[in-house]
């Protein structure tokens, strides 16, 4: 695999976390204007998360009549099939969402939780930069 592959697919990692970061963990807390209103005095990045997750949210938006859509064809093909009903399928789909719910979840919010700090520790080391910088600029 070449080097820019690796980067692209890193990268491409790195926007989905985000986006599930921002979509489960930060957009819910912003849900509430008292919660809102804390949450721009405490963290510096609260109006860039308003931003993204006023983005998110018109996405999902956009995708919730396909969405339903699939579910529909899904629904129909798939779920009434006589495979899915003799192997309850549905059953083992619901005990998978618990076990993941009781056991993985718990640290994928501490993740996030890591995830909350090291973006307040990358914000204050970029404007620091960013400060360096145009000081060296303006000197110029």
């Amino acid at each position: 695999m070449s080097l820019f592959a690796k980067v692209k697919c890193f990268l491409t990692v790195l926007i989905v976390y985000y986006i599930t970061y921002l979509y489960n963990y930060k957009c819910p807390t912003l849900s509430t204007p008292l919660q809102e209103g804390i949450e721009h005095i405490i963290h510096p990045l609260s109006n860039q998360h308003s931003v993204l997750c006023e983005y998110l949210h018109s996405g999902v938006e956009f995708v919730e009549p396909y969405h339903a859509k699939v579910h529909a064809f899904l629904d129909d093909n798939v779920h009434n099939t006589q495979f899915f009903i003799d192997n309850k399928i549905e059953d083992k789909i619901s005990d998978a969402k618990d076990k993941f719910t009781t056991y993985v979840y718990p640290y994928i919010h501490e993740l996030y939780k890591l995830t909350d700090v090291a973006e307040v520790h990358v914000y204050d080391h970029l404007s620091g930069v960013y400060d360096q910088v145009q000081k060296t600029l303006k000197k110029d």
